[in-house]
């Protein structure tokens, strides 16, 4: 009973799914009709602001994926749609399953909101973790930065000198060192810097942009203030590894009386309840 149930089920998907693409299709060359013959101008709007919130939502979602160390716009058009899929090839693979339809109806539920959700979550994380990553790759960058400055560059040639050479062994900060000098030469050095504090939210990115920032306002000297400020960002870092085998200590604690210091117990008391058991049965 269950098995041709599922059988139909999968059948009148697919033909949703084939009668929305065509009727997609069909949409969009009445809508390029409508367009080209000149209609009037509500119509028109009501194309554009649906139109302007898919590109808006395409952005954003091309936004979440280049945070996320994705440099690929292109992967931003195959995200929905691989997550269609994957949601019809789970739900194919769920009704054929041998288990109640109650319990189908469970495991596609939940099925349906792992495909929603876990994608974003671990787009979240993977942001994160780049923050991270190239945040413990800065001091490296401002050391480059005061020789650079030392010779007689500017900021903006520095970080535009300075992308090209790090794209070898660091992919991900150059890119973020790219994208704020290509940012500077149309908005000013400022706005950019603003621009690379927003994308990467860290205390050591954040006191990078300040430094450079008060440079630019009042006009000291920036290179030795660039060697102490990777300099203390180093032993922030020490600190914070220091902290870390400290904590270490208390955490494996837990694992040492669960697993090492209970049988330890059993192994000594047990031969001698064993005995006692006996000596109790005779």
């Amino acid at each position: 009973m269950i098995l041709p149930l599922s059988i139909f089920f999968v059948i009148v998907a697919i033909a949703f799914i084939i009668n929305e693409g065509y009727r997609s299709r069909a949409r969009s060359k009445r809508l390029s009709t409508l367009m080209i013959k000149n209609q009037p101008l509500m119509p028109i709007k009501t194309n554009r602001i649906i139109i302007g919130f898919a590109k808006e939502q395409r952005k954003d979602l091309e936004q979440k994926l280049l945070d996320a160390g994705y440099y690929n716009k292109n992967l931003a058009k195959y995200y929905l749609p691989s997550k269609v899929v994957v949601a019809i090839l789970a739900s194919v693979f769920v009704f054929f399953i041998d288990i109640p339809l109650l319990h189908q109806l469970a495991v596609l539920m939940i099925v349906a909101v792992s495909i929603i959700i876990v994608p974003d979550i671990l787009l979240e994380a993977r942001r994160r973790y780049m923050v991270r990553k190239i945040s413990r790759s800065l001091p490296y960058l401002l050391d480059m930065m005061s020789v650079c400055v030392q010779t007689g560059m500017t900021i903006e040639a520095a970080l535009d000198y300075l992308h090209a050479e790090l794209k070898a062994f660091d992919r991900d900060l150059s890119y973020q060192i790219k994208k704020t000098s290509d940012s500077s030469k149309i908005h000013g050095i400022e706005k950019a810097l603003n621009d690379l504090n927003y994308r990467l939210p860290a205390p050591e990115v954040q006191s990078f942009v300040l430094t450079i920032v008060q440079n630019l306002h009042y006009g000291t000297s920036v290179a030795n203030i660039l060697s102490d400020l990777a300099e203390d960002m180093r032993r922030i870092q020490l600190l914070r590894v220091e902290e870390k085998v400290g904590k270490l200590a208390a955490k494996m604690s837990v694992p040492l009386i669960l697993l090492i210091m209970f049988p330890i117990v059993i192994l000594i008391l047990a031969p001698g309840v064993m005995q006692v058991d006996l000596n109790l049965g005779q």
